[in-house]
């Protein structure tokens, strides 16, 4: 584990140093923490170390392979499969989502999507569409892994998007989200009045491994579903379905395969 957050990744461009810190001046906070030429991004949402705990889930060649990023926000993760040689990415997130506002960890309030000033320091051909996650199956075009990192908790149906997204992938889904620890198949869902973080953001439901495994193979049709990796939630929230306090509040990351 220790070596995967200890692991960073450099994004190359084209920018001089000079240029790339301008850029990135024009912003204090962003969603992603981004290495670009060595400098880096400051008051994220995220850590690199986190964001090197979800991506160990993404095979290290994606040589002809075609990503769907879902809830893209930055985008790091399609950045990322580009470097890793995917054929073609497709980042989406909804409407007004490049207008909205999060908490940082350090208790700033974030620019939610930064995505077009990375791709274009980055050079990239990543392609961004607005699109909300109900609507995924109106992409008429299917991919052979699609990411799916920090989305699940904040859905009103789980079981119809992820049969939408079943519909559009090949080979698997990577899910990153909020677990219940138990070895039940439970979930619980918010009374959304007890929500105090970022109250347009906020969590519908969250789910014990078991449940989320249930769902993928018993009602989706995946063939495998396994719980790759937890973790403790990396930054200081409180959430009203944890009795024990923040600190042992976990994230669990999956993979659900056809």
């Amino acid at each position: 584990m220790n070596e995967i957050l200890d692991k960073e990744i450099i994004f190359k461009s084209n920018y001089s140093k000079e240029e790339i810190k301008k850029h990135l001046e024009q912003n204090d906070t962003w969603y992603h923490a981004m290495n670009i030429n060595g400098i880096q991004t400051k008051n994220t949402r995220t850590s690199s170390q986190y964001q090197m705990w979800i991506s160990q889930v993404i095979p290290d060649d994606l040589t002809g392979k075609n990503i769907l990023d879902v809830g893209c926000a930055d985008g790091f993760y399609s950045f990322l499969c580009e470097q890793r040689n995917a054929n073609r990415i497709l980042a989406i997130d909804y409407e007004g989502f490049d207008k909205h506002k999060i908490m940082s960890e350090s208790g700033k309030k974030v620019n939610a999507n930064n995505f077009e000033l990375y791709k274009k320091l980055l050079g990239s051909k990543v392609e961004y569409r607005k699109l909300d996650v109900n609507n995924i199956d109106l992409i008429k075009e299917t991919f052979d892994f699609v990411l799916f990192f920090g989305i699940y908790y904040h859905l009103e149906n789980l079981i119809s998007v992820l049969k939408k997204i079943y519909s559009v992938v090949n080979d698997s889904v990577f899910l990153v989200g909020h677990i219940l620890e138990s070895e039940n198949p439970i979930m619980y869902y918010y009374d959304t009045t007890q929500i105090k973080d970022d109250p347009d953001f906020f969590s519908q439901i969250v789910a014990s491994p078991q449940c989320l495994i249930n769902i993928a193979k018993g009602i989706c049709g995946f063939k495998n579903a396994r719980l790759v990796d937890t973790m403790s939630i990396p930054y200081d929230r409180e959430y009203p379905h944890f009795s024990s306090g923040s600190k042992n509040d976990k994230i669990g990351l999956f993979e659900f395969s056809k």
